[in-house]
This record gives C-alpha cells, sequence and structure tokens, in this order.
C-alpha cells in the first residue's frame, strides 16, 4: 500500500512538473505586468509563512493543548510550512522570461564591476527573506525528527526555543517587506501604503490556519484528535478572519479618499467577487462556521470553514493584486497621466503553470508523508539519515 501511495505520488510530480514546463513553453507577453502567477505567489507564500506563525503558538509560546495533543502535529505542521512554499517559488521563477536570470538579484557586473547583494532592493531582500525561511524550517523539523531519537538533543530546549524564535522572527520580517513591496509600488496606488504589511500578515494567518487545518485533519482521526483540531483551528479563524475584515475595511475607506487608489478600489467593490467571496465566503460564513466549530467540537464544521478560507482566500488575493494593474493608470499632478482600464484573463500558458505547481505542491505533501517520520513514534522509512 505504501509503495501504491509513493508511485501514485511520484507520477503526480512528474505531472506537475511536465504541465509547468508546457505553461513555460508557451508563454506570451501580458496585458498587464503581474498576471496570474503573482497572485498564485503570494497566495502560497502567505499560506506557508502564515502556518508558521499557527505553529509558533506550540514553538515559541509553548501551548500543548488539552493533553499534548499538540505534540502529535507539530512536525505535520512544519512540513506542511515548509512545502508549502515550493509553489509559490515554481510560479514566481516561472513568470520571469528567464528564470536562471533570478541569480542577479544577488550577482550582476555594471560598468565591468561585480555587484553583490542589492541591499536597497526590496525583491532582494524578499528572495533572501524566502531562503532563510526555508532553511529555518528545515532546521526546525530535522531537529523535531532527530529529538524523537535522542534524550540529549530532546533536552536542549534552549536550542528549540532558539530555532522557533528564529523562524518566527524571519517570518514577521518577511511578510513586512512583502508589505513593503506592494505598498512602495507608487504607478498602483491602490497598493501603496503602510496598511499592505499589516493587511498580509492577518491573511497570512487565516490562510494558513485554514490550510494546516485541511492537511492535519487527514490524521486527526488516527491520532485521536479529531475535538482538538476542531478548536484549535476553529479558534485560529475566529480570532483572524475579524481582524482581516477589520484591515480590509480600513483599505477600502482609505481608498475612498484618494482619486488614483479608488479607480482600482472601485473595480473591487463593484465586483460580485467582492461581495460573494471576500465578504461572504471569506470573512461571513467561515466566522460563523468556525464558531460553531469551536463550541460544538465540529471537525466537520472546522473543515468547512478552512476550505472556504482556502478558496476564497484566493480570490481575494486575485481580486487585490490584478484589478488595481487592470485600472485606469495614473493619476498624477493633479490630472490623469496614463492609459484606459484594460481587461485581463489568465492566458493558458499562466493556468498550466498554476495547476501544474499545485499538482506539484499536493505530491510533494504526499511524498513527506510517506517517507518522513512525521507522526508520533514513527521510524525511519526510507531516508536513515534521521536516525
Amino acid at each position: 500500500m505504501r509503495w501504491a501511495r509513493l508511485a501514485s505520488a511520484v507520477a503526480l510530480l512528474a505531472a506537475g512538473s511536465a504541465l509547468v514546463w508546457l505553461g513555460y513553453l508557451g508563454r506570451s507577453v501580458e496585458e498587464i505586468p503581474w498576471g496570474l502567477l503573482v497572485p498564485g505567489y503570494v497566495y502560497f507564500a502567505l499560506m506557508a509563512t502564515g502556518s508558521s506563525i499557527v505553529n509558533s503558538i506550540y514553538t515559541v509560546f509553548g501551548y500543548r493543548g488539552p493533553n499534548g495533543e499538540y505534540e502529535k502535529i507539530i512536525k505535520l505542521g512544519v512540513w506542511f510550512s515548509l512545502i508549502t512554499i515550493v509553489p509559490a517559488w515554481i510560479m514566481i521563477l516561472m513568470d520571469l522570461r528567464s528564470p536562471l536570470s533570478a541569480v542577479n538579484i544577488f550577482v550582476h557586473s555594471q560598468g565591468g564591476l561585480s555587484l553583490f547583494f542589492q541591499y536597497r532592493s526590496g525583491i532582494t531582500w524578499m528572495a533572501t527573506l524566502y531562503m532563510l525561511f526555508a532553511l529555518a524550517l528545515l532546521v526546525e523539523l530535522v531537529y523535531f525528527i532527530r529529538s524523537e531519537v535522542d534524550e540529549r538533543l530532546r533536552a536542549m530546549k534552549s536550542a528549540e526555543l532558539a530555532i522557533a524564535v528564529a523562524v518566527l522572527v524571519v517570518t514577521v520580517v518577511l511578510h513586512s517587506n512583502l508589505g513593503q513591496v506592494f505598498g512602495n509600488v507608487a504607478a498602483v496606488p491602490a497598493w501603496y501604503g503602510p496598511h499592505m504589511a499589516l493587511y498580509f500578515i492577518a491573511s497570512a494567518i487565516a490562510i494558513g490556519a485554514a490550510g494546516q487545518a485541511l492537511f492535519i485533519s487527514a490524521f486527526a482521526g488516527s491520532l485521536g484528535i479529531k475535538d482538538f483540531v476542531a478548536r484549535y483551528y476553529g479558534r485560529m479563524l475566529m480570532i483572524a478572519l475579524p481582524v482581516l475584515a477589520f484591515i480590509k475595511g480600513w483599505m477600502v475607506i482609505s481608498s475612498w479618499y484618494n482619486p488614483a487608489a479608488w479607480e482600482g478600489y472601485k473595480l473591487i467593490v463593484s465586483s460580485p467577487n467582492f461581495y460573494v467571496f471576500e465578504i461572504g465566503l471569506l470573512l461571513a460564513v467561515p466566522f460563523a462556521l468556525a464558531a460553531l466549530a469551536y463550541y460544538r467540537k465540529s471537525l466537520p464544521l472546522a473543515l468547512a470553514a478552512a476550505a472556504l478560507v482556502v478558496a476564497a482566500g484566493f480570490v481575494d488575493k486575485y481580486d487585490l493584486l490584478i484589478e488595481p494593474q487592470a485600472a485606469h493608470i495614473s493619476y498624477s499632478l493633479g490630472g490623469w497621466a496614463g492609459v484606459g482600464s484594460v481587461h485581463y484573463a489568465p492566458t493558458l500558458s499562466q493556468i498550466e503553470i498554476a495547476v501544474g505547481s499545485v499538482l506539484a505542491y499536493i505530491a510533494l505533501l504526499a511524498l513527506g508523508v510517506s517517507l518522513l517520520p512525521l507522526k508520533p513514534g514513527e521510524k525511519p522509512k526510507v531516508l536513515y539519515i534521521f536516525k
């Protein structure tokens, strides 16, 4: 049975990789600078980092659950955070005309001189922080796996805390920098401002908790933690969603007083997506379901809330990043100085890359569960380096 699961995961990984390559070969000039793959990248990056913040409730702040339930799922949670960053990397690299040119972020030549690390560039810091984030998560995962079989390592609580704090600090700084990358884009006024960092952090916690809940729920029955999963993730959504609603509300209100920003936001708020997905299926309905899941200890209700947040959360990112680029550009020096609004629809190649990235992501999650000792008491199955 395990070998059948492994074979299925490898086949899915191959199919996803082939679809990504096919989409890359079919790339064409897009109507707007940042199309489908950028919201896709932001979405999975936020889910990964938000999941890591959720893990910090255990790793940094010491919450174990009423009966130590969190100890049973922490390795699964760290694995989810680590692998969820992969589709984000794939999409952003495939969005480049030449993916290998990404190395120029760190090293390139100008005027015959070699320049290293463009510290004034938010994109350079973005790439650096994502690599540090993944490295810190990898160290944390190896620590948890090794501490299962090494009493001395298990006793080094200061090392565990230091790793966990490093992960949390990198995660928060990463969100802040992501907000700065968008918030300093004066050419797209709907993004401009400090609210983007707050929005990304709140949104990350919501979709990170929701995505992790769906993943962890697959093991809740066998681990005997259904009630804990329902209450814990229900409570996380009950906290995160009102904060996200508050920030989104003020983003819209603030844009009303900025004619250039309102050109983008009025496209968002006049769309059915805003009321159906962003208000209804991302905020209102999931909050109600999460509250019921918490008080009734209902795992199905918690999963329904999580599924809605995962699905509508992508629509929210898509609208916020796409619509302002399609708006009338741009309002400057007291008048309109740019072009009229455009209509955008994802191309087939973008869809192929996005779908292929998701298939590869699902395959990697499944491979990790099959190959790594992520559940309590599991011994290494294939990768004996963890012995």
